[in-house]
């Protein structure tokens, strides 16, 4: 008979997941060497982790008989036990497995949802993914993405991408948003000088400064340096609001950002309108950035 001790406070001290496998192996093999042999462990080793457990449970689980181990009364008891709590732990598991990871996005604003839905296509495909999205100036995106604290975001190029891997998502031309009752809206195209003499309705320069800085560079060197009027609310009620009221402002978008309100229309604007290149983008030599790699299609950098 095996020596027993008093079981610590519960009973369940010292007592390991591995000891109840080692367990459960020895009552189906029925001999030591066969569980030895299925749990690839060394017999030795397996016959003192029995012994620890017979003595931390407080009472023999075998009868040791020359044709091998039978389990005791106690024993018996602590398999059924043992089975149902394995079965009921597979089960936790596989739910566990089944509820997709939560992953942070960031998304800078005035993104159009058709390009909210093509990063979330290509990050959900083949993959189990809770996307959980919040806005995020692209300035401040590289900081978050290196940081940890966002998996992915979704902003505007040109923008510091040292340590970062970005893969493009969108790449277009800007045009000319006004309200339908807008003198120009009658207009199917519009040229650099129709817009001399207009405001620009425009965006605080931080939220992406290489951005802004590019697209007033660009429109400049074309001939129109407009005065311009920052929508530092960021809202859409406000600016449309702004632009229906004032023929003398306008606002630059892409054709997919302007889409959904029928009181504004959208103009394309040239030669050479300025574009809007969108990246997603994740820190580099991370699980996140291998995602953007393995994806099909797509140019990404670091």
């Amino acid at each position: 008979m095996a020596e027993v001790e008093e079981p610590d406070g519960d009973g369940m001290s010292g007592i390991e997941l591995r000891h109840l496998r080692y367990f459960a192996a020895v009552a189906e093999a029925g001999t030591v060497t066969e569980a030895a042999r299925r749990l690839r462990v060394a017999q030795p080793s397996l016959s003192q982790q029995i012994g620890r457990l017979e003595r931390r449970v407080g009472t023999p689980l075998f009868r040791r008989t020359p044709h091998g181990m039978v389990p005791t009364e106690a024993g018996r008891l602590l398999l059924e036990g043992t089975v149902r709590a394995f079965d009921e732990l597979r089960t936790s598991v596989a739910a566990a497995r089944a509820v997709p990871p939560t992953t942070r996005v960031g998304v800078c604003r005035g993104v159009a949802q058709t390009v909210v839905a093509a990063a979330e296509e290509l990050l959900t495909r083949g993959r189990r993914l809770r996307l959980v999205y919040e806005q995020a100036d692209s300035g401040r995106q590289g900081e978050l993405l290196r940081g940890g604290a966002l998996a992915f975001g979704i902003l505007r190029a040109p923008v510091d991408t040292s340590g970062l891997t970005v893969r493009t998502l969108a790449d277009a031309p800007l045009g000319v948003l006004l309200h339908v009752r807008h003198p120009l809206a009658e207009r199917p195209e519009l040229t650099w000088p129709d817009l001399s003499g207009r405001r620009l309705l425009w965006f605080p320069s931080g939220r992406a400064p290489g951005y802004a800085a590019e697209v007033l560079a660009h429109v400049g060197a074309r001939g129109w340096t407009p005065e311009t009027e920052v929508d530092a609310d960021g809202g859409h009620t406000l600016f449309r609001h702004r632009l229906i009221g004032d023929h003398g402002l306008v606002a630059l978008r892409t054709r997919a950002a302007s889409l959904g309100d029928p009181d504004l229309v959208w103009r394309p604007v040239g030669p050479e309108p300025p574009r809007e290149r969108l990246l997603l983008a994740a820190a580099a030599r991370t699980p996140w950035a291998r995602r953007l790699t393995d994806a099909p299609g797509g140019d990404t950098g670091a």
